[in-house]
């Protein structure tokens, strides 16, 4: 359903270790205009009713039901460069590997 790059994960995990409250990683998707999708993601204490609870490389991720379509087979990674450093959410597997230089960091 979702992927969690290598680096990814290193960098979720580096902020988990500075919040004491964080149990897992919350991801949200939502329609965006057009045919896009706004996903966003942040530390939470819990899941909650309903929650979707996927585990990664010992990292809980939280999806609730109205996400779980949208976000089905996006693969996040983090990005460190010269001029850009964040996350990136991908949901087409194949233009991520482009992007990483032929393969997925996993």
């Amino acid at each position: 359903m979702i992927t969690l790059t290598t680096n990814a994960l290193s960098a979720i995990k580096a902020a988990m270790s500075c919040s004491a409250q964080a149990d897992g990683l919350r991801v949200v998707a939502k329609a965006g205009s057009g045919d896009g999708v706004n996903y966003l993601m942040h530390l939470d204490s819990r899941a909650r009713d309903g929650d979707l609870i996927l585990e990664q490389g010992g990292l809980k991720v939280f999806i609730d039901g109205a996400s779980r379509s949208v976000a089905r087979g996006i693969v996040i990674d983090f990005v460190e460069s010269e001029t850009v450093r964040g996350f990136v959410f991908e949901d087409d597997p194949a233009a991520l590997m482009m992007m990483a230089g032929g393969g997925l960091r996993n």
